[in-house]
């Protein structure tokens, strides 16, 4: 190590096993941290050699270190205003009694008239394997709305007083993108699939941006706790925006933020044109926060049955999905955006949705053929290998949800069926392929450690033991690679994060176990114990 004209470290980690994740997957035993920067690594002989007396020095003992996680598809606003509901997440949740109870003591609480919501719900994994109706709602509430979402945030479940507010009526026509579920006599069940929702969900009072803020702070907390020091969120919208700034200016700097800015906003807002009228390119921002892409939501869900495929699912609507925006519009929004220096990050999760935003984004570079753009496509669940030559074709970097595995795979093997599930997340093939994606699990629809997502990429293996689509795991340390630096690749932040190498930010976690060496099973179960951002300690365990 060449340490002429090296400055002093103000931080050093030593005598352990720093894998650097480097182009050559370098392991060393120490690194040396300068400010907010990496200074060097090297030997543990090496790096004290730039100690002094303010230096402070973390002996390792042998524990492992890697890069700061970046996770590359999450919602964290979205996660922090699910922590003021009455959450439905199975486990621990084991029946619709169970949250009809909890739905009961929230009315006693609050009293008449207020609204009631629920987060986290999935029918798949409770012991009735079914929806609650809006029946046994009224039972419970009959004089307070209800509104309760499922884990994916696609499907909800409303009761009478909620549709009542609504205007829903055996006459209201589905809005374009979603359905309301019926009854053979017309009647609504309270079942709403994608944008139906919207008909409840704009009568409800919003969040206000300290409650936001509130959430937020528990949901860094846990963001730290996981290692997690980059993320990329998914529906970065007005309030959340206000929410991120206010809580940069008080001081909370645990993790560094990429947005992907929503297009879905309420009617009247023309965020392309608002975007253009201030001359925001994607990169605007700095290192703490700044603006990716543009969110564009295409289809719909995987486990709630509603993703646009081409051949009918097996669960919720049983057919061919939705697309919860028109492919002409995803195809508008994605060539204004690509004119205007913005890339796009479009939710696509059955193979008819993907083909929908590669057809956008081939428009988009038909009309302007512009390089290393990086358009992603979020999810990108059921993927075949004529699409994998598309996307490695247009530079696309998918950030795949491999984080599903573990929390709703069944679902999804249940819901597209043997031969569609073969091309589920393969990224074996994308590795093969060329192509450069990411991983996540798409806070908090799945709500997980990392290390629970990299256990999937490796094991293929769900909640229940099922083992999917095994030719496409990838080995411990590709699967390692998919959370650091592909993470930055998909940011366009390589240079900067996703490795350990000089003059790049000092974001590192040190973990309890040996991930290259322990038995697969564990992986899943390693605890983080020290979370570095940008040289400093946010989280110790």
């Amino acid at each position: 190590m060449d340490n002429e004209g090296a400055l002093e470290a103000n931080m050093v980690l030593v005598d352990g096993k720093v894998l650097t994740v480097d182009q050559n997957d370098s392991i060393v035993e120490a690194v040396a941290i300068k400010g907010s920067r990496i200074l060097a690594m090297g030997t543990t002989s090496d790096i004290m050699k730039l100690t002094g007396e303010g230096t402070r020095v973390i002996e390792l003992n042998g524990k492992t270190v890697l890069p700061g996680i970046i996770d590359t598809h999450t919602h964290p606003s979205g996660a922090a205003v699910r922590l003021h509901e009455i959450s439905c997440r199975s486990p621990p949740v084991e029946s619709i009694g169970e949250i009809l109870e909890m739905v009961a003591e929230k009315v006693a609480e609050v009293g008449p008239g207020w609204w009631i919501r629920g987060a986290n719900y999935n029918d798949i994994k409770l012991r009735e394997r079914r929806h609650i109706t809006r029946w046994e709602l009224d039972e419970v509430a009959p004089e307070n709305p209800v509104f309760i979402s499922k884990e994916t945030g696609h499907l909800y479940v409303v009761n009478s007083r909620a549709l009542e507010i609504a205007g829903i009526t055996e006459e209201t026509p589905d809005p374009p993108g979603g359905k309301i579920d019926r009854t053979g006599e017309r009647e609504a069940t309270g079942l709403l699939y994608e944008t139906a929702s919207t008909l409840v969900y704009n009568m409800i009072p919003p969040y206000t941006v300290k409650e936001i803020k509130e959430g937020m702070r528990r949901v860094w907390d846990q963001f730290s706790e996981w290692g997690v020091t980059t993320t990329h969120d998914a529906s970065g919208y007005r309030d959340a925006i206000v929410a991120y700034q206010q809580l940069l200016s008080e001081g909370i700097r645990q993790v560094r933020t990429l947005l992907m800015v929503s297009a879905r906003r309420p009617e009247g807002t023309d965020i392309i044109g608002s975007l253009r009228a201030l001359g925001v390119q994607s990169g605007f921002g700095d290192y703490w926060l700044k603006v990716m892409s543009l969110k564009i939501m295409g289809d719909g869900s995987g486990s709630g049955g509603s993703a646009a495929v081409y051949t009918p699912q097996h669960r919720g609507m049983k057919d061919l999905g939705l697309m919860t925006t028109s492919e002409e519009e995803i195809t508008r929004l994605t060539v204004a955006a690509h004119e205007m220096g913005i890339r796009v990050s479009i939710h696509s999760i059955g193979d008819r949705g993907i083909d929908a935003a590669l057809d956008a984004i081939e428009e988009a570079q038909r009309r302007m053929p512009m390089e290393d753009m990086r358009h992603r496509i979020e999810h990108n669940s059921v993927c075949t290998p004529k699409q994998l030559e598309r996307i490695k074709a247009l530079g696309v970097t998918p950030s795949s949800s491999i984080g599903y595995m573990y929390g709703i795979g069944d679902d999804y093997v249940e819901n597209f069926g043997p031969e569609r599930v073969r091309w589920l997340h393969p990224h074996k093939t994308m590795q093969e392929t060329g192509i450069t994606a990411g991983g996540n699990n798409d806070y908090p629809v799945t709500s997980y450690s990392p290390f629970v997502q990299i256990y999937e990429a490796v094991t293929r293996r769900t909640r229940t033991g099922q083992v999917v689509s095994p030719e496409e795991a990838i080995g411990v340390m590709d699967a390692v690679r998919l959370y650091t630096w592909n993470g930055a690749y998909l940011g366009k932040e390589e240079d900067s994060k996703g490795s350990i190498e000089p003059g790049k930010l000092a974001d590192l976690i040190v973990i309890d176990m040996d991930i290259l060496t322990i038995p697969h099973e564990e992986i899943k179960e390693i605890k983080v114990l020290t979370t570095i951002v940008g040289g400093r300690i946010v989280y110790k365990r």
